[in-house]
């Protein structure tokens, strides 16, 4: 929805706009789940409000509220899987969707029961420090709106322009802060990927890094030899470069560390020094959602230790091993995971 610079009316990436037009699904939603979830209520309810705001697609429009009002149920539905933030980005839509004369075809109790759980989600101390809450509200920001101070937001700008990689979050910036840095991010993916723009870019390594964990966790990895180490090559120059897309995400960072060191790259542990003590994890995201995976490939990675002498990583073993003890005696971790945390640790 980000209107094109010295004329408000019109969409700076009219292409979006028309992918959209384009792309509707028979039932009226827009996204690629099969099934009715959380993540296709706000894809539909973010492009139902996109085309109202160019005045575009009012047939589009009327079938994606329809979409959006039979399923309302599913928004509210506290045990199905939620992205995060959910209850605050999907009810900053509503409250869009209400200022621009949208009716949304739900009974006016669910409606307030959407804008409760945002309230209740604003107000919840998640885990870790002060930092991890600021990390949080910054992430979730594009359901805040002009609610928010975006000068609290615009420090977690990325060097490629973007805030977590995320193409929503870093168009609601360039709307409330008018970032230019923003606009080139935006601006580069378009031209990339047309009006089809992936939700979270770049996040390539990070995929091809997990594909690679699957595939020897299945014993199969052999079968692809020449496909794993061209993706370990890349990841090598990107690390040997010392690019964001590794550097800048705790899970990222581990991960390709210990693929790099088990597969016989000649790098050093001072990649992950800024990993090295526990107030890394306490100030992130990763600890106000109480997200535990990357503690888990943190301590992975440590475990990768050709000398003993290796500060960097008896450090981050030692506090990553500590913390993971501490969740698992608090029942925070799931029991479907419990078992390979036991192992490891």
């Amino acid at each position: 929805m980000v209107p094109l610079q010295g004329s408000p009316q019109d969409p700076c990436y009219p292409q979006c706009a028309q992918w959209i037009l384009d792309n509707q699904q028979l039932d009226g939603s827009w996204g690629q789940s099969a099934e009715v979830n959380k993540e296709t209520l706000l894809s539909t309810l973010a492009c139902v409000v996109a085309l109202k705001r160019w005045n575009a697609g009012p047939d589009h429009i009327r079938r994606g509220l329809n979409f959006i009002g039979r399923n309302f149920s599913v928004a509210m539905d506290g045990q199905s899987v939620s992205p995060v933030g959910f209850n605050i980005t999907f009810s900053g839509l509503l409250n869009l969707a209400t200022e621009m004369g949208l009716e949304i075809p739900a009974m006016k109790t669910d409606i307030d029961g959407i804008f409760y759980l945002q309230e209740i989600e604003l107000a919840r101390d998640g885990g870790g420090t002060v930092a991890a809450r600021k990390a949080f509200m910054a992430y979730v920001s594009e359901g805040l709106g002009r609610r928010h101070d975006w000068d609290l937001v615009m420090p977690y700008q990325r060097k490629n322009g973007s805030l977590f990689n995320s193409p929503s979050t870093t168009a609601a910036a360039a709307i409330y802060s008018r970032n230019d840095k923003a606009l080139d991010y935006l601006g580069s993916l378009t031209s990339k990927f047309g009006g089809s723009v992936p939700a979270i870019y770049p996040d390539n390594l990070y995929s091809q890094l997990r594909t690679v964990n699957t595939l020897e966790k299945m014993g199969i990895s052999s079968d692809f030899a020449y496909e794993i180490r061209d993706i370990l090559d890349t990841t090598y120059r990107c690390w040997m470069q010392n690019e964001e897309e590794i550097m800048s995400d705790m899970t990222t960072c581990a991960v390709a560390f210990r693929f790099l060191r088990m597969n016989g790259y000649d790098i050093t542990s001072d990649g992950m020094a800024q990993f090295a003590e526990q107030s890394c994890y306490d100030g992130s995201i990763h600890a106000y959602l109480n997200d535990i995976k990357p503690l888990l490939e943190l301590y992975r990675s440590s475990q990768v230790c050709f000398s003993e002498n290796d500060l960097i990583l008896r450090k981050i073993g030692s506090w990553s091993a500590k913390v993971l003890k501490q969740q698992l005696s608090s029942g925070k971790i799931s029991k479907s995971l419990t078992p390979e945390w036991l192992y490891l640790v």
